[in-house]
């Protein structure tokens, strides 16, 4: 089969040699930017030139390989096993007469080339063989360097390489992707003359870099469930695990590894997955062998390699958890858990709530936090804590609500001993004192009930703390961040809360917005991350969220907020029958209102909430039919989102026809 079909004319590729030429001398030259040129090829020249100082007479690559070096990285090259049969199959199959075509890895290291065995020969010359690097770094512009740099695929033709030694040739590259990866982890190059080469090579490069991906795909999903069981074998071992692929991608992780800040929002750190990928991947480590990473928080996390078909195809990382058996070896550790990167959510309500949490978190000024019940409060206060100068110290968590009222001045300034009947022999300090040099959250402060606000109110004044049934006075250095779901200006009208503790606690006042508000970008979000957390707490992998349930969950009005969401994700993640969520999955609270913002539930261009279902069926007819049966329009029309009304419609059973 021949590669490129019948030869087209020489003139048109001799007149386009000559005007690259002239846009080549006047940007080596003269530093004449390029008109000439596609945007990708202008791009690659300027990275040549400023980012990487690279010499355009450079005689070769500037890193290449020792022949053990090759070896090694050949294999331990994930990729290359899976595309040596298909790069064979294609050789044999195609006419690759006057052209080469070759294999290169991620990182732009050649591994393999086939072909016309004069134009290997040729192509030699230029170091354009195994073991040479043609990152753009290491060889400027060309077609794998530039088709990895720019994450596509890319021709190179003559004078477009920015380094003259290679305008000889003309290049067409194509990169491969793995599942859930934006980088490539290989590319497929197609090079031959400049006179010779013909615009179709890129688009077989193309169809062999898919072909090869497509065998990917499959390979790595069975790699991927080796991952998840070695996981899931180890999930109760009490260590904190994370199970990830070659790329330090997250599979799967325990609740223990979730405590200990390993995963953040379903990832690892960045320096962490860099860290774990170069060590997993690395040409020079022994088969099987651990390696030792450093977490954030300092501590050494074990990479045990996971191994399938003789392969290493990821690993579990696995950090051991330290019981506190002493109070004071728990005293001296920061409790908080959540940094500002856990608050997940791109709405501008939320944005502004993070942007003056983040400046509270740079001085010492009390904080109230004010929201519905399940938004994140104590979120937002863990983060202030870990975002601030006290975050080596304890963050203390208080419940006012949960505390009987006889028991809330013993729980927050503690008592001598003898004070009261059941209470320990040798006194108790209170929460204040726990939390010396540390913050102290006081959730539900308006449930405070009115002598603890006064003691409270001492304590904030004065910064000590008397227990009770004492008389000396201890000092304390506390910050204080409140929380409440209730207005306490309207608590302080109806006299339920001391004026004098509200402007004392009111100094820095930030509102955590409902979830109904936050709008469907933000709950889709969450529900992504959520159901990938869930997986490790029921002991399943591989799911997915249905479109249909999403839309069924950015219908409901959640009055739970985040907590609800967390928690029906949780349900559905081990009940569903299948790895896809559906809307039969999801159980919501009963009666709660089904469109997606209260100003989507006014009856102005809106429906009732309280319709009868038929009544209901029939105005949702009527708007359709007014608006031609344009679901957008009856959409904006009925203040709902599309999904929403298109999850009515299938209630209903309503069509058009």
């Amino acid at each position: 089969m021949r590669l490129f079909g019948s030869a087209s004319p020489f003139a048109p590729r001799l007149e386009r040699r000559r005007v690259v030429d002239r846009a080549w001398e006047k940007y080596v030259l003269g530093g004449e930017q390029p008109a000439e040129l596609s945007d990708e090829i202008r791009r690659s020249w300027a990275r040549a030139r400023e980012k990487y100082g690279i010499d355009p007479n450079l005689p070769q690559p500037r890193r290449i390989l020792r022949r053990d070096e090759l070896e090694a990285r050949r294999e331990c090259d994930p990729v290359l096993r899976i595309a040596s049969a298909i790069l064979e199959d294609f050789a044999a199959r195609l006419d690759l007469s006057g052209h080469v075509l070759a294999y290169l890895d991620g990182e732009g290291w050649m591994l393999s080339i086939d072909g016309d065995q004069r134009v290997v020969d040729r192509v030699s010359q230029i170091e354009f063989r195994p073991g040479a690097n043609w990152a753009e770094d290491s060889a400027a512009t060309n077609g794998p360097g530039t088709a990895l740099a720019e994450g596509k695929p890319i021709e190179v033709f003559a004078s477009e390489h920015f380094v003259s030694t290679w305008q000889a040739w003309s290049c067409a590259a194509a990169p491969i992707f793995e599942p859930g990866d934006d980088r490539p982890v290989g590319l497929v190059d197609i090079t031959g003359p400049w006179e010779v080469q013909r615009r179709q090579a890129i688009l077989v490069a193309r169809a062999i870099a898919r072909a090869v991906q497509e065998r990917l795909q499959a390979a790595t999903g069975v790699r991927n469930e080796v991952i998840r069981h070695a996981l899931l074998a180890m999930r109760n071992s009490g260590d904190a695990l994370v199970g990830v692929d070659l790329g330090g991608r997250v599979l799967g992780a325990n609740e223990a590894a979730t405590k200990r800040r390993i995963v953040t929002a379903g990832a690892l750190a960045p320096d962490v997955k860099k860290a774990i990928a170069d060590a997993l991947r690395g040409p020079t480590r022994p088969s099987g062998s651990e390696v030792s990473i450093q977490a954030p928080d300092g501590k050494l996390i074990v990479a045990s390699p996971v191994q399938y078909d003789g392969r290493t195809v990821g690993a579990l990382l696995r950090a051991t958890v330290v019981a506190k058996s002493a109070q004071t070896s728990a005293r001296a550790l920061p409790t908080a858990r959540y940094e500002f990167s856990r608050i997940l959510g791109r709405s501008p309500p939320i944005q502004r709530a993070v942007e003056l949490a983040k400046t509270a978190s740079r001085n010492t000024l009390p904080v109230v936090l004010y929201g519905e019940s399940g938004t994140g409060k104590e979120l937002f206060a863990q983060a202030i804590h870990t975002a601030s100068d006290r975050r080596g110290e304890r963050f203390v968590a208080v419940n006012c609500g949960s505390i009987p009222a006889q028991l809330v001045e013993a729980e927050l300034f503690g008592y001598e001993s003898g004070t009261f009947t059941g209470a320990r022999r040798e006194g108790n300090p209170g929460k204040f004192e726990d939390a010396d040099g540390g913050t102290l959250f006081l959730d539900e402060v308006s449930e405070l009930p009115l002598p603890a606000q006064t003691a409270l109110l001492r304590v904030l004044q004065e910064r000590e703390v008397v227990r009770l049934g004492g008389s000396a006075p201890r000092s304390v250095d506390v910050r204080v961040i409140a929380a409440t779901n209730k207005p306490l200006d309207e608590e302080v009208r109806a006299k339920r809360f001391r004026r004098d503790l509200f402007y004392r606690l009111n100094v820095f006042f930030i509102s955590v917005p409902p979830l109904r508000e936050r709008g469907e970008e933000d709950l889709a979000l969450l529900a992504e991350v959520f159901v990938k957390e869930a997986e490790s707490e029921v002991g399943r992998f591989g799911l997915t969220l249905a479109p249909a349930a999403l839309g069924v969950l950015q219908g409901h009005s959640w009055p739970g907020n985040v907590r609800e969401l967390k928690n029906v994700l949780l349900r559905a993640a081990a009940i569903a029958p299948d790895t896809c969520i559906g809307p039969a999955d999801l159980v919501l609270e009963a009666g709660a209102p089904l469109l997606s913002t209260p100003a989507a539930a006014a009856s102005a261009g809106g429906l009732p909430r309280n319709m009868a279902p038929e009544s209901e069926r029939e105005a949702l007819v009527a708007v359709l039919d007014e608006c031609s049966w344009n679901v957008a329009r009856a959409a904006e029309r009925l203040r709902v989102s599309r999904m929403t009304l298109y999850r009515r419609l299938h209630r209903y059973g309503i069509s058009r026809a």
